[in-house]
């Protein structure tokens, strides 16, 4: 199966998705999978993009044609766990996740990240918690595992750790990565977690 998909179209596809032109983005893709139906570069596009249109079922669809054809591959089962996510399938979810977690060695912050949340959910506060740390440890540029823990440490009421964190995204605003969503989102969020810490007088007391 082969993967590759030219430099100039990739930038294409991905400057489509971030200005929400995800039909259009489609139609290029298209133009890769009516060449070469098996590309697997262009087969997880598709995925993504219906994903970010809110299509879960076509996402779904591009997804399991996928691993089906290669088995075992993280980033396939990696996609399938998020899709059983969305859908609320904790239980489904948290198998996918733990297969590609185990493939990658625990190496990959943004399967633990997932495998974190899907944990957390699932049950298991405590240990779905330490995931989403480990996953910070890994990579601590990353804006979603940073909202992620500030979320957490909120529902935890764990609101020292939440400030100390709120603080951190502050102070590292302008070297955090983002992947699918601006920074103004994460900027929007935050600010409705510092307004509940304000109003209940905590922000002053956890400084």
């Amino acid at each position: 199966m082969s993967s590759y998909i030219p430099e100039s179209l990739i930038d294409e596809i991905e400057q489509l998705k971030d200005l929400r032109k995800f039909d259009e983005a489609i139609r290029v893709v298209n133009t890769i999978l009516s060449r070469d139906p098996m590309n697997e570069d262009a087969l997880l596009q598709i995925a993504d993009i219906q994903y970010r249109k809110g299509d879960i079922g076509k996402a779904d669809k591009a997804v399991d044609f996928l691993n089906a054809k290669k088995k075992d591959d993280p980033l396939g089962l990696y996609i399938k766990g998020i899709l059983e996510m969305e859908k609320n399938n904790r239980k489904e979810a948290k198998g996918y996740l733990e297969k590609a977690l185990d493939l990658t060695n625990g190496d990959n912050h943004e399967i633990l990240r997932c495998y974190g949340l899907c944990t957390y959910r699932y049950g298991n506060r405590e240990k779905g918690l330490g995931y989403l740390k480990d996953a910070f440890a890994m990579n601590n540029k990353d804006a979603e595992v940073v909202y992620n823990l500030i979320q957490l440490y909120m529902l935890e009421h764990f609101y020292t750790k939440a400030v100390e964190m709120i603080k951190y995204f502050h102070e590292r605003h302008d070297q955090l990565k983002v992947v699918d969503k601006p920074i103004t989102w994460y900027d929007k969020k935050i600010a409705l977690f510092e307004k509940f810490l304000n109003a209940e007088n905590l922000l002053k007391i956890h400084k």
